[in-house]
């Protein structure tokens, strides 16, 4: 008797093979992968962009590989780099005043609300057709990054920006150089904008619908899957938060870069228990969605021992700094608790997270890299526990934070 052929199967693992790197291939460069997590992330991640600055790993890194809220943070870096010419990534490095120029400036990016009124206007419908709330959360990053096309963005560095395909369930990207996956294949031409990437990157379920990529068969070159549905499929793709399939945006890194570096600010995996079906079916996908998490970590830690790369990892949650930083239980208790959203942001979250990331940073490139510059609280206002604290009371709350 012949045994049925899984066609999907197949494709997967050719396709799989054909991104192994050929043999003998050398590793070069440093990437910097973000996560996911909304506003929360991106100013986690404008702290460790400060910190990296001072230790001159910034103008080095050759890949940024953003997910959801890194995409947010990747693309302001991205913007603020352009303005400035985008003529050569490591002399604009050296010669810009990163805090001013890239930190400050998202100050009133962060206090922008993109969540509540594509929610509010589009409720009634929602459930049915997703597709313009999306389009409304794409406007307002069309607000605050331009309507760049992906095809302009610039050789070097390069940026990715990832999210997730719902139709082959694999991580989609968005970059210069391609747009697609490897099972779908890739945009001959693709027309995406900047904001439309990180609208895609950041459409986080069930609040944030997918984005329906509007291409046929024809469109796509070097299409990984070829079963008898293909040319189907590829005409009803959607792309969900990229947080989805790979959380951490590893994936366009780990086979190629000599210096991995992961910046984290996801949610803390919270022990809790109970009752209600409600709660359970929550649950359940909370438990999912870590079992990902851990695998992916598991992944950088196990090749980074086997020595395909060197790099560092550092998270929401980490262990506090010798030299400086939150004490644990004020991290544990109120900052890894703060919302991951696009609702505004005030003043003292804005500081508080940017000094957590260039904390969490600093104890990782030290103690990884023996990376080590002189430190300074990027906001020293906010470094005692008590006024953190106190500012960061209702921060866990993503609705009447003022009660």
């Amino acid at each position: 008797m012949t045994k049925p052929r899984d066609v999907a199967l197949d494709s997967l693992q050719t396709a799989a093979d054909a991104q192994q790197p050929a043999a003998g291939r050398a590793r070069a460069g440093t990437a910097l992968c973000l996560s996911g997590g909304g506003y929360r992330a991106a100013l986690f991640h404008l702290g460790a962009f400060l910190r990296l600055h001072e230790l001159g790993v910034l103008p080095q890194v050759k890949l940024f590989s953003a997910v959801s809220g890194g995409s947010i943070a990747a693309a302001w870096l991205l913007t603020r780099f352009l303005r400035a010419g985008g003529d050569d990534f490591a002399t604009w490095c050296a010669n810009a005043d990163l805090r001013a120029e890239v930190v400050e400036s998202f100050r009133a990016v962060a206090a922008r609300d993109l969540r509540t009124w594509p929610v509010l206007l589009t409720l009634p419908f929602d459930w049915a057709f997703p597709g313009p709330r999306v389009r409304l959360l794409e406007r307002g990053y069309r607000r605050v990054f331009g309507d760049i096309p992906i095809r302009t963005l610039p050789k070097h560095p390069q940026f990715v920006f990832c999210a997730t395909d719902l139709t082959f369930g694999v991580n989609w990207v968005y970059s210069r150089e391609r747009v697609g996956d490897y099972l779908a294949g890739y945009l001959h031409e693709p027309r995406a904008t900047l904001a439309r990437a990180v609208a895609a990157s950041s459409s986080f379920p069930p609040v944030l619908g997918p984005v329906r990529v509007r291409a046929k068969a024809a469109d796509f070159r070097r299409k990984g899957y070829r079963g008898p549905d293909a040319d189907t499929l590829r005409g009803r793709i959607q792309l969900s938060d990229g947080g989805v399939y790979d959380n951490l945006a590893m994936e366009p890194a780990l086979r190629r870069y000599a210096r991995v570096l992961v910046s984290d600010a996801g949610a803390p995996f919270a022990f809790k228990a109970g009752n209600s079906w409600l709660f359970r079916l929550r649950r359940y996908t909370e438990v999912v969605t870590n079992q990902a998490r851990s695998l992916r970590k598991r992944l950088f830690f196990g090749q980074r021992a086997h020595g395909d790369y060197d790099g560092a990892y550092w998270g929401l949650n980490g262990a506090p700094v010798p030299a400086g930083g939150y004490p644990q239980e004020l991290i544990e208790s109120v900052i890894g608790r703060c919302r991951t959203d696009l609702d505004a942001f005030s003043d003292a979250e804005f500081a508080i997270l940017v000094n957590h990331g260039y904390w969490m940073c600093t104890d990782a490139m030290r103690f990884r890299l023996d990376a080590d510059a002189p430190t300074a609280w990027p906001y020293p206002d906010y470094r005692d526990a008590a006024i953190v604290r106190r500012a960061m009371r209702n921060s866990h709350r993503r609705f009447l934070r003022w009660l």
